[in-house]
């Protein structure tokens, strides 16, 4: 919230530009980490690139790097719940501690353990608490 006071004030000041320049930089880091084009991948690969990477995935999000923070399975080695939330900035998670860098990326992305809902129940469930259907689990014992 104080980002958007901050852009409010800083337009109204006279710094639209430099406002217009920062949600440029901003939106494509951000669509850039979110992208399924793993574009850091081939950088990896690339002895000589390897110091500049190093700089790369601690200071803006790459896909390796956020998408440990989407990942569905904890028990993967890769996904992170608690941390890697910086979809701009890495930093912050490097200097707080939450930052976890393997350069992989999980198979899975989503909740784990969340019942199975439908698009329609995602998007009303802010004015409806819809309580999803239960999962039903195989029985082995039931078997005719």
């Amino acid at each position: 919230m104080p980002g958007l006071w901050f852009s409010g004030a800083l337009i109204y000041l006279g710094g639209a530009w430099v406002y217009a320049s920062y949600i440029v930089i901003k939106m494509t880091v951000i669509f850039a980490a979110h992208s399924d084009v793993r574009w850091d991948a081939p950088l990896y690969k690339i002895k000589w690139l390897s110091p500049i990477m190093w700089i790369v995935e601690r200071t803006i999000s790459t896909p390796s790097t956020h998408s440990a923070h989407h990942g569905k399975h904890a028990s993967d080695g890769i996904t992170n719940y608690k941390g890697n939330f910086g979809n701009l900035l890495f930093f912050w998670d490097v200097l707080f501690g939450t930052a976890k860098i393997t350069r992989r990326y999980p198979a899975d992305m989503g909740v784990e353990n969340l019942p199975k809902t439908t698009a329609a129940e995602q998007l009303i469930w802010p004015l409806v608490n819809v309580t999803p259907m239960p999962v039903p689990t195989p029985d082995v014992a039931a078997k005719p």
